[in-house]
């Protein structure tokens, strides 16, 4: 288990099975998606938590990802 808080990048991504990401705050980088893409079709796994209000309560863009795949 780790922590990220700086910017996702591939090579944070190198070698984890599973990214969660618990409420997060603030908008992800066209680089970040670009990164948790590649992820995914690479065969990981993603768990997003959102509070009530979902990202627009949150300030966050994570849909745009969630979208892509058909969630939301």
């Amino acid at each position: 288990i780790h922590s990220l808080k700086d910017e996702i990048t591939s090579e944070k991504l190198f070698g984890v099975k599973l990214w969660i990401t618990a409420g997060p705050r603030e908008k992800f980088s066209a680089d970040e998606f670009s990164a948790l893409k590649k992820f995914l079709e690479d065969g990981g796994a993603i768990l997003v938590m959102l509070k009530e209000g979902g990202e627009s309560r949150n300030g966050t863009n994570i849909n745009f990802l969630l979208e892509e795949y058909g969630i939301i």
